[in-house]
């Protein structure tokens, strides 16, 4: 092979299933039957998590010989054991960069030992909890137990009346919109941007809130001027608005417009106003009353709704000491600053004092248990179900839910956040019981795995497996080596505890630079996390997640490209030693600019390694609105790299960009023979991993004119070449 390595001795450098990969991915990643896909990755949020039917077909063919299949003889054999209940037994793999735990999870799924790390704390627990077993009956009878104990109690915060037959009734959420006084005359100002509240069912209807009196009522279009129907008001809902992103209006004769952070700056974080509740009503679903659908309605709050949110308002100020609630303020960030510039500067504002309240009373109870295994699992349920249980939450109106914090990789305050049902209920997202409930269902998955695998053009079928995803978590090297079968790491992965050359292949997932800010997001449940675990465990000791070895592209934390680089070939350098002389490094990567490119690229030959192999496959949820705010990328890059053993013979340039432009050219080709429509980012993505590919094997000593090419110059020479440029916006933002 060019570059001075042996003859390829694993399929993934010669051949990768990329058309049945994709095929799988695809149903993964737009979420059809996702949560039912694979149980155990919704166990908790991850940002940008990979998918498992990439990385499961990533570490068999990796990892197999020719005692699995005849791979070298007919390449497709290999495929055949993808849906096989297949045992690598005596493989070892790290992933140093382990997130969300994919790897860790499908390599155990292959009866691999695992080694892996994380310097974030919440990573370290969401997958030693993904891998560690419990009883999922334990989990059932703790949520009897929790009804019976506190359930009365906190029910009665989320009840209301029915307006429809009077009778009791349960809230699922509970619409508010900020106020802030004008400027100008004093005036409260709603900051409204729409007053079309939620699209009906089939096609019924409207429903929409007035901007005069707040009723809350039924029409046929929002977009069409209606009138109130108790006050005659008549407006168009959806044009109607006191507030743009970034500007607010008050309605009386010359006021000025005036910027919202100004105007918080200047008073303070602005209240909020309950203006509409959805509501469940078991009656008139049991009686199939028409004017609701399945039970579910809206209604303008009454008194009895305004005295329930006042009880628990005066409830939570009495008690407040006594819950366990995190008091750390909000640390300035990249993605924090909005938040703070809206008035939040601690991780309990982000709450209403109801939700702190319940969610206090759900945390104490979890906390008084005896058997650590148990409260371990429940604290992990508590810390997932914050994302939809904050004041940060928005409605999806024409859809019926309420959206999580992270719908994008970020903390976006909104004007009209919802509050939901934070214990139990019947209809709805993000209950503390549901999240349990998703515990469960991944606890049953552990005990007894399954693959889909695809049948046909569009089917699926599911097949079976006898060995768990349950875990032996060393307590250090010596443990590992000695019995158990997982050593989790918290910590920096450029300096890792364990010997030279002791595993086969290092699987990961690097940070894509600067695309999600992983410390400051997860900063948001590690404050939650800490209160029960700070005595147990000294990664949470901390105020908030440690950062400073953080490999990642942040002006806040003062890292830009040469830490990035510096960082990311640290952690490679460090994979290079443990890793055996024919082992393989492969990971995943995409990024919209060149920069991102360019220090992966050579971080990848700084640490001893060259790029013999690039696939593209699906990357994370199509559905993704951070994916929809990147550009539509939905391509993955898989990036396989061996060590470099010798000085490679010298390449003109000419001959290896000719050589990137043919592969690139077959990839996109191939991929577009499926039927699937590239963008020109996930174009730009593939060629820049071909080139990686076709570069690297003869780095350092690839000459124009007796002039080295370098890695900033090859990259920049192969974007351009193609038409996309080479600085300045992303590509699809041009196109």
């Amino acid at each position: 092979m060019t570059g001075g390595t042996a003859l390829p001795v694993r399929p993934i450098e010669t051949v990768f299933p990329t058309a049945e990969v994709n095929k799988i991915a695809e149903k993964e990643s737009t979420g059809f039957g996702r949560r039912h896909y694979r149980p155990v990755y919704v166990m908790h949020k991850w940002w940008a998590r990979r998918l498992g039917s990439v990385f499961r077909a990533i570490l068999l063919y990796t990892l197999a010989d020719n005692r699995l299949s005849d791979w070298d003889q007919d390449p497709h054999s290999l495929w055949g054991l993808y849906s096989r209940d297949v045992h690598l037994t005596g493989k070892v793999v790290l992933d140093p960069m382990m997130g969300g735990g994919t790897t860790v999870v499908e390599a155990l799924r292959l009866g691999c030992r695992v080694i892996a790390g994380d310097l974030n704390p919440v990573s370290w627990f969401v997958v030693k909890k993904e891998i560690e077993h419990i009883d999922p009956c334990a989990l059932e009878d703790s949520l009897v137990e929790l009804e019976r104990d506190v359930g009365t109690e906190l029910r009665k915060y989320y009840r209301t009346v029915c307006p429809e037959c009077g009778g009791d009734a349960e809230g699922i959420y509970y619409f508010h919109c900020k106020e802030l006084e004008c400027l100008d005359c004093g005036s409260l100002v709603p900051l409204m941007k729409s007053f079309f509240l939620a699209r009906l069912p089939s096609g019924a209807g409207d429903v929409v809130v007035c901007p005069c009196c707040w009723e809350v009522f039924k029409t046929s279009d929002s977009a069409a001027q209606v009138s109130c129907i108790k006050c005659g008001t008549e407006f168009v809902p959806r044009d109607a608005s006191y507030t743009s992103e970034q500007e607010y209006s008050c309605p009386n004769d010359g006021c000025r417009p005036a910027r919202i952070v100004d105007a918080i700056r200047n008073k303070g974080r602005p209240k909020e106003r309950m203006y509409a509740i959805e509501f469940y009503c078991r009656a008139c679903d049991e009686s199939k009353n028409p004017r609701l659908s399945r039970g579910r309605g809206y209604k303008k709050p009454d008194t009895f709704d305004y005295e329930k949110l006042e009880q628990a308002k005066r409830e939570f100020e009495k008690d407040r000491k006594k819950l366990p609630i995190p008091d750390a303020r909000i640390p300035i960030g990249v993605e924090t600053r909005r938040a703070l510039n809206h008035g939040y500067l601690r991780f309990e504002d982000l709450f209403s004092a109801r939700q702190l309240l319940n969610l206090g009373k759900i945390y104490r109870w979890i906390l008084n248990l005896q058997d650590w295994n148990l409260k371990e699992f429940l604290v992990l349920a508590l810390s997932n179900c914050l994302k939809y249980n904050n004041m940060l939450c928005k409605y999806n109106a024409t859809r019926g839910f309420i959206t999580d914090i992270f719908r994008t990789h970020s903390y976006s305050p909104s004007t009209m956040p919802v509050e939901g049902n934070c214990y139990d209920t019947q209809k709805g997202r993000g209950p503390f019981t549901a999240f349990v409930r998703l515990i469960i269902e991944a606890k049953r998955y552990c005990e007894a795995p399954f693959e889909r695998v695809a049948v046909g053009n569009n089917g699926m079928r599911t097949v079976h497996f006898k060995t768990p995803i349950i875990a032996q978590v060393a307590s250090d090297y010596k443990d590992f080596q000695e019995r158990k079968n997982v050593l989790l790491i918290c910590g920096s992965s450029s300096k890792i505890d364990a010997p030279d050359g002791i595993v086969d292949a290092v699987i990961t997932d690097p940070p894509y630079a600067d695309n999600v800010m992983y410390s400051e997001l997860s900063n948001f449940f590690y404050v939650w996390l800490r209160l029960a675990l700070r005595e147990r465990y000294q990664h949470f000791v901390t105020e908030t997640v440690p950062w400073e070895d953080e490999v990642i592209l942040n002006r806040v934390q003062r890292k830009g490209d040469r830490e990035f680089l510096e960082g990311l070939t640290s952690v490679f350098s460090e994979a290079n030693r443990m890793l055996r002389t024919r082992g393989l490094l492969v990971f995943t990567f995409h990024h919209k600019s060149l920069d991102g490119w360019t220090s992966v690229l050579q971080s990848v030959l700084n640490s001893g390694f060259l790029v013999t192999a690039a696939y593209a496959v699906r990357s994370e949820m199509k559905t993704s609105t951070h994916l929809h705010l990147m550009n539509n990328i939905k391509y993955d890059i898989i990036l396989v790299c061996r060590k470099r053993s010798q000085e490679p013979a010298p390449k003109a340039w000419s001959a290896v960009k000719r050589s990137v432009g043919q592969a690139s050219k077959r990839m996109i080709e191939d991929i577009e023979a499926t039927g699937e429509k590239l963008s020109s980012l996930d174009m730009f993505v593939m060629t820049l991993g071909k080139c990686l590919e076709h570069y690297s094997k003869h780095y350092p000593n690839v000459f124009e004119q007796s002039q080295r090419v370098g890695v900033r110059e090859a990259l920049s020479s192969i974007v351009a070449a193609i038409g996309f440029p080479t600085s300045g916006p992303a590509p699809s933002e041009v196109s």
